[in-house]
């Protein structure tokens, strides 16, 4: 009886030790999790399924702890996102023109232009854009497949761009209307008498 009581409180002091069970759902938690409800909602209305991801991502992304943070990242979330797709619409541009590029060539031709993509990002001072920049280049690069002009490279680029527009506003509405909201109420909490006016 005593070695399983000693057992259990090893057992008991390994579990303490790796997880955190006073842990409880914060506002950043619940904000996150509103935000990606509101882009799930507007995605199915917008552009459907293929929208979703973007939209999702987009937003759990840019919440960060502060108004201030989450602001500054879905701007450079949407900076990353046009360079981006600039960059990848480019590269659909360098494969129409070149032989051999959906055979085998793209192999060489998209990491250079990630290489000119990263450079570009560089040397506009905007490094906090860099990931996204790359990801989205990718992801046009690799649309050229589906719809291999530039027309179709551009209009998908605009719908990234439109759905992570989407997920930003999302996150930002969700960080900052709760702070204006408990502002408000705590005005009015305060002074009474400025409702009655």
């Amino acid at each position: 009886m005593i070695d399983i009581q000693k057992n259990l409180k090893k057992l008991t002091t390994v579990v303490d030790s790796h997880l955190d069970t006073r842990y409880r759902v914060g506002m950043r938690v619940i904000k996150t999790s509103a935000a990606v409800m509101i882009c799930l909602i507007i995605a199915l209305f917008v552009g459907g399924w293929s929208s979703i991801s973007i939209t999702a991502v987009s937003a759990i992304v840019t919440i960060q702890q502060t108004r201030v943070e989450t602001v500054r990242s879905g701007g450079f979330r949407l900076l990353g996102t046009l360079i981006g797709g600039l960059v990848g619409t480019l590269t659909v541009i360098i494969g129409l023109f070149l032989p051999y590029y959906n055979d085998a060539l793209f192999i060489l031709v998209i990491p250079l232009m990630l290489m000119f993509n990263l450079y570009l990002c560089n040397v506009l001072k905007m490094q906090d854009t860099c990931t996204i920049s790359c990801v989205v280049t990718i992801l046009v690069a690799a649309h050229v497949d589906l719809d291999a002009t530039i027309g179709g490279a551009l209009v998908y680029t605009l719908l990234r761009l439109r759905d992570t527009l989407i997920g930003v506003a999302a996150a930002t509405l969700m960080n900052i209307v709760p702070h204006y909201l408990a502002r408000f109420l705590k005005k009015r909490k305060e002074d009474p008498t400025k409702n009655e006016e």
